[in-house]
């Protein structure tokens, strides 16, 4: 039940993100500064705070707290550098797939392994090589990591906050590299030790994995489709 309600927070989010950018209000560049800045404090902090929690569920609630704050600090820095609204669509579509693939994986594992405590899950890996390799590629995505799709909307993010004042784009960069820590901890737990553990997976589960890790890939390879989507909805 509780990782249930993390699955709902994940659609809320995904959702609330498509709806603000639908909705496309008219945001007064006052407010830009007070979004980047809250942007970056909540990464920080969930980052952070994430590195001491054990339990899995929150956790995962955690990673959607800090993606949704990427989403607030892309449309803060739209708008004070007077971009539409629409520029924070990479992050709504980037964490749709990498944050979409976590959730997935994450939650083919929690429903075999069935517990709460993160290091319980120690060693998966073991058994599970398929399903623990696409949970690391999203997190990855998810940590900004270069090479995945998440980290052309963050590598735009720098560039605009540098040009804004290079102090926030330090301290956003200094939000990204916590943020790595967050989601490398989950790949270094799963990848250590030895378990017994082993998800079966029916074979329309394999292809959407395998479809949502290979979009990570491609889309981080190949960022000019990402750049495209930008272009054609700014």
């Amino acid at each position: 039940m509780k990782f249930l309600l993390s699955i709902l927070l994940f659609i809320a989010a995904i959702a609330g993100m498509f709806l603000f950018l639908l909705l496309e209000p008219e945001i007064d560049a006052y407010y830009g500064l007070p979004l980047v800045i809250g942007g970056i404090g909540a990464i920080i902090i969930f980052s952070w705070a994430g590195l001491f929690r054990e339990s899995v569920t929150t956790y995962v609630i955690f990673s959607i707290i800090i993606q949704t704050a990427y989403f607030v600090l892309d449309a803060g820095s739209a708008i004070l550098i007077g971009k539409p609204i629409w520029f924070a669509v990479l992050q709504a579509i980037n964490f749709t797939i990498a944050g979409g693939l976590f959730m997935l994986v994450f939650a083919l594992i929690y429903r075999t392994v069935k517990k709460e405590n993160l290091v319980e899950y120690a060693g998966l890996y073991e058994n599970n090589k398929f399903l623990v390799l696409a949970l690391g590629i999203s997190c990855l995505s998810l940590g900004g990591m270069a090479g995945f799709n998440i980290f052309v909307g963050e590598f735009l993010l720098y560039s605009f906050l540098f040009a804004i004042h290079p102090a926030l784009a330090l301290s956003a960069i200094f939000a990204g590299l916590v943020c790595f820590l967050f989601y490398f901890r989950i790949c270094y737990t799963l990848m250590v030790r030895k378990s017994k553990d082993k998800v079966d997976l029916p074979l329309i589960v394999k292809i959407v994995v395998v479809l949502l890790t290979g979009a990570v890939v491609i889309l981080g390879i190949i960022p000019q489709i990402l750049l495209r989507i930008l272009e054609v909805v700014t």
